[in-house]
């Protein structure tokens, strides 16, 4: 809140000043203090104002202090220059009234300077998001603006206003800055202006009704986007460019926070991978033009993997350190921190993800780290990219509900539990189950057999005598007998392929509503 002398001097550099500092190390003031009576001890940190007839009512000259004279004489001239005060000589005559008047004005701008700046900074600690921070913004310079990164998609602004510019963001607009709209900025030079500028610009537009305020955001000395801010509510005022500025160095801070919107600025692709999911672009012209040039719809096959780490381990490594070592492990640079997850798309003119050693080294490093990754099934459109990204979320909360050891699950494999949690709200799965197996059940808990898992291993065998046999370590033949022997007791056939098909769906049902155990296989 203190201003420099020499900056009040500025100040009044119409009534030409003539500035001494004796005392620079009290040079900074907190506030003007008319004198129209006697003085008997100066503070250091006040500015004293005074005609040079009140001059001589200030005592003890010989202490450091800071004077400011309107209209001086030779007396309060010799006298100022015999002692330790800083003070401005003003040469040119004005009513003193007019100069306090001047002078306590800069204060006042300057404590409210200090007040909207400590409001942005608690904004920032809130730690509630940019969102947060640009609504703040919005109460403090009583204008609307916006975010924008350096390909002109919008982070952030200030919602339900009625700004009547033919410029700002809606939640129904597809794209915030048309084609033709930004080649005319590209071409009037605003964008170059702003980006070399120091200094926050004020911009005029021939489509647009209102100026423009707006100043660039860097971290690291790159520039990285820009906030915009439009005269809709108020007029502009001298102090807004720099609350601009320094809310530009806050939103700086924030997207460093927020990792997610910082790697934004440094990928094309992430940019394009978020706004699909969170629908932001729905046009298929659109969509298929960014997905061309990332070459993202040249190759026939793709499929999204989600890698989340479990609930106790949400303190454990950054994210974005596990998100390079999956780079390097999968060989891939398509991945994205969305969410507090790791998404990646994986692009090929063959199915061939997730194979051999690779698929073992990142199941190892999933069960280690307490993680779990999602597998969608494939695709060939990256149109359909959220629908296969929610595939991958669900198969994960399915496997760890199912089979939690696995930590790698595909969708192709749960599907039929989707299937059944969907159905679950209206039915009784159970009363889709095949009466067969429950009888077969039955007979086991009655007879002390086996027969029910025997029956499963061979139904998930591809109902292959030579395979089932390898898993229970027994003959074939012995294999063959216990099938065999499953047919007389139930009655059935199992070369029925319907009937093949049932049991393994009621094997399924009973997997899904959690009596896998207690059915016996």
């Amino acid at each position: 809140m203190d201003i420099k002398l020499n900056e009040i001097a500025k100040l009044l550099d119409d009534y030409r000043p003539e500035t001494t500092l004796s005392e620079k190390k009290y040079e900074w003031i907190s506030d003007v203090v008319l004198v129209d009576g006697c003085i008997k001890a100066m503070n250091p940190n006040l500015l004293y104002l005074c005609e040079a007839r009140h001059f001589q009512k200030i005592r003890n000259l010989n202490v450091p202090g800071n004077v400011l004279i309107v209209d001086p004489d030779d007396v309060s001239i010799k006298k100022m220059m015999k002692t330790k005060v800083n003070y401005i000589l003003l040469n040119r005559a004005e009513k003193i009234e007019t100069i306090y008047e001047l002078v306590h004005q800069a204060f006042l701008m300057k404590r409210d300077f200090y007040n909207k700046k400590t409001k942005l900074v608690a904004a920032l600690l809130d730690c509630k998001g940019l969102q947060h921070i640009i609504d703040t913004a919005y109460e403090v310079l009583e204008n609307p603006m916006f975010i924008s990164d350096l390909t002109y998609n919008i982070l952030a602004f200030n919602e339900n206003v009625n700004v009547g510019d033919p410029s700002w963001p809606t939640k129904q607009e597809e794209d915030f800055e048309s084609y033709e709209r930004l080649k005319k900025l590209n071409d009037s030079g605003v964008f170059e202006r702003l980006y070399k500028s120091e200094a926050p610009c004020i911009e005029n537009f021939d489509y647009s009704p209102t100026r423009w305020m707006a100043h660039k955001i860097t971290i690291n000395d790159k520039n990285i986007g820009h906030i915009a801010v439009v005269e809709s509510e108020r007029s502009f005022e001298d102090t807004d460019l720099e609350v601009l500025q320094f809310l530009c160095r806050i939103v700086a801070s924030e997207l460093q926070k927020d990792r997610i919107h910082y790697n934004q600025f440094n990928s094309e692709f992430e940019h394009f991978i978020i706004d699909l999911l969170e629908e932001k672009i729905t046009q298929y012209e659109s969509i298929e033009k960014r997905a061309k040039s990332l070459k993202l719809n040249v190759k026939r096959h793709l499929l999204l993997l989600t890698i989340s780490p479990c609930d106790k381990n949400r303190k454990g490594m950054p994210l974005s350190y596990i998100k390079g070592f999956i780079d390097r492990l999968l060989n891939t640079e398509k991945s994205i921190l969305y969410k507090d997850k790791i998404t990646i798309i994986f692009v090929s003119d063959k199915k061939e993800f997730l194979l051999g050693e690779t698929r073992k080294k990142l199941s190892e490093f999933l069960k280690n780290n307490q993680m779990n990754a999602g597998v969608s099934q494939y695709f060939h459109d990256i149109v359909h990219l959220k629908k296969f990204y929610l595939q991958s979320l669900k198969v994960t909360e399915l496997g760890v509900q199912l089979k939690p050891e696995a930590h790698i699950f595909y969708y192709d494999d749960y599907s039929i539990y989707h299937l059944m949690e969907m159905a679950s709200s209206q039915f009784d799965l159970k009363s889709f189950c095949n009466p067969f197996l429950l009888d077969l059940i039955e007979y086991d808990c009655q007879y002390k057999t086996d027969y029910c898992h025997n029956l499963y291993i061979y139904l998930l065998s591809d109902c292959s005598m030579t395979k089932a046999s390898e898993i229970f370590q027994i003959h074939r033949n012995s294999m063959k007998y216990r099938i065999k022997k499953i047919e007389e007791v139930l009655g059935i056939s199992l070369d029925d392929v319907e009937v093949k098909f049932s049991l393994l769906m009621t094997f399924k049902i009973l997997t899904y509503v959690g009596e896998k155990k207690t059915s016996g296989f």
